[in-house]
């Protein structure tokens, strides 16, 4: 991969973490904001929503971990190369998600497993 592309991978990376930053930035806020009024029925409404809001933050959060550590791999040199069995991910594998650690052969063992 040269430089140029490895650039423009870093850039949609940075892009897609401010993104989801931001969005766990305002469920933070929004749950520091959050007033627990009303009766039973409201009450269990509620729960059951900040559940899947937390869910949904902590998928975001694996998200940006997975990110970081794509951006920590191009800076190190090693970015588009399976963590694995260090050959070169597929470019279309890449494009379609670029925070991945493995190729497509690695990831499909590792699921199996």
């Amino acid at each position: 991969m040269n430089k140029k592309e490895i650039e423009k991978f870093k850039k949609i990376l940075m892009e897609k973490r401010d993104d989801l930053m931001n969005i766990v930035r305002a469920q933070k806020r929004s749950d520091m904001l959050d007033v627990e009024i009303g009766d039973e029925i409201d009450s269990a409404s509620q729960t059951v929503e900040k559940e899947m809001l937390f869910e949904v933050t902590d998928n975001e959060k694996l998200m940006l971990d997975s990110i970081e550590a794509a951006l920590r791999r191009i800076e190190k040199g090693s970015f588009g190369q399976c963590e694995s069995c260090r050959k070169i991910i597929s470019e279309a594998r890449m494009k379609a998600l670029p925070w991945v650690r493995y190729c497509i052969d690695c990831q499909s063992k590792a699921e199996k497993s």
